[in-house]
């Protein structure tokens, strides 16, 4: 029995010893997957709101519950959602880089890569806003040497010297129009809803309805422009224009069509998802039908339909006008998607398709 004593008593020392001098530490870490993600003093949407963190940052996992993560934030505790983020065993040998030294090192990554210009023209702009000055109009095939970035600008190195260009140019994909296009001398006029302290739908990740909506416009108007169509926006900027000026606008330019750009929100039903086109007038309806028909070709989202609706936009416009409903700000995985470039262009493509197709017999 003494015997067994001793050597039940000798293995746990060794076992012990081999601990404290294990130069390999495990833990659990949790890896950011989206940009700008919220972090939350608690685990749920009405806690106070933090700070941020961005997609291929890593925390330390503090807790967690079935939806939420607490992650060690600036040596406080913060919680992300766990839709998200990813828990993963971290091993290493060497001590943990800190999240600036990190920053720098992509950054330094980044200013290494050079980027064709894949658009004809494209305006090099003083700061990261549409309504800076112009510096240069960069052209197709033009190699410019990227700074840094951030979600929506990045800072580019051209011959013109240093400016900024929109960062869904990474993700540029050329409208594929068969044959010639009909949309060349065309006006259409864009209306990106809401605007201001009009924020419009919040979504599920406390974002603005009005910021995507503006985003789409942009990313649209910049593809008709290729095509060589006129385009005016209502509103480029963060500002809250009544709606009857918006249509005003429209009948003004004697628009061949007029856009009202909006996403959806059931917070209700977070399952609630897809494409819905309204109408007001009944010559309208074949462009409702042609312009839904190119979305859901393109997108692929759920087609919800094409609805008469008695929108204050639609009753002021004289011309051909529509409202387009572009996804569920309320459904998580449908919001991720919309913040892609890559769906946004896949958006405009099926507008681009949509409006090709009435304008064959219009």
């Amino acid at each position: 029995m003494k015997k067994t004593t001793r050597i039940i008593t000798y293995t746990m020392l060794l076992l012990l010893a081999s601990l404290l001098f294990q130069s390999t530490s495990y833990a659990n870490t949790v890896q950011i997957e989206t940009d700008d993600l919220l972090v939350r003093s608690g685990p749920g949407t009405e806690y106070e709101l933090i700070g941020h963190v961005n997609q291929g940052e890593d925390y330390a996992l503090v807790e967690q519950t079935d939806d939420w993560l607490a992650i060690d934030f600036n040596g406080e505790t913060g919680w992300v959602s766990r839709q998200y983020a990813t828990i993963t065993d971290q091993i290493s040998d060497e001590p943990e880089t800190s999240s600036s030294q990190t920053d720098s090192n992509d950054q330094a990554d980044l200013a290494s890569q050079d980027f064709k210009i894949p658009v004809d023209r494209l305006h090099l702009r003083a700061q990261a806003t549409t309504q800076s000055e112009i510096l240069a109009v960069l052209t197709e095939g033009e190699t410019v040497t990227i700074v840094e970035q951030d979600q929506d600008w990045i800072k580019v190195l051209a011959q013109d010297g240093e400016g900024f260009i929109p960062a869904w140019l990474l993700n540029f994909q050329e409208p594929v129009i068969e044959g010639q296009t009909n949309l060349k001398n065309k006006v259409i006029v864009i209306d990106p809803g809401h605007g201001g302290a009009d924020v419009g739908a919040i979504s599920i990740t406390d974002r603005y309805e009005k910021d995507y909506a503006l985003n789409t416009a942009k990313h649209l108007e910049y593809q008709l422009e290729m095509l060589g169509a006129t385009v005016y926006l209502t509103r480029s900027d963060d500002y809250y224009y009544a709606l009857t000026p918006r249509a005003v606008l429209a009948n003004y330019h004697a628009a061949d069509v007029f856009l009202s750009i909006h996403y959806n929100s059931e917070p209700q039903y977070p399952s609630a998802n897809g494409l819905n086109t309204y109408y007001r007038k009944d010559a309208d309806q074949g462009l409702a039908d042609a312009v839904h028909q190119g979305l859901v070709e393109k997108t692929n989202a759920n087609d919800r339909g094409v609805l008469s609706g008695d929108y204050r936009v639609l009753r002021v416009s004289k011309q051909p006008s529509l409202l387009l409903e572009l996804g569920f700000l309320s459904n998580q995985a449908e919001e991720k998607l919309i913040q892609t470039p890559a769906y946004q262009d896949e958006i405009s493509r099926g507008i681009i398709l949509g409006l090709e197709n009435y304008f064959k017999y219009h």
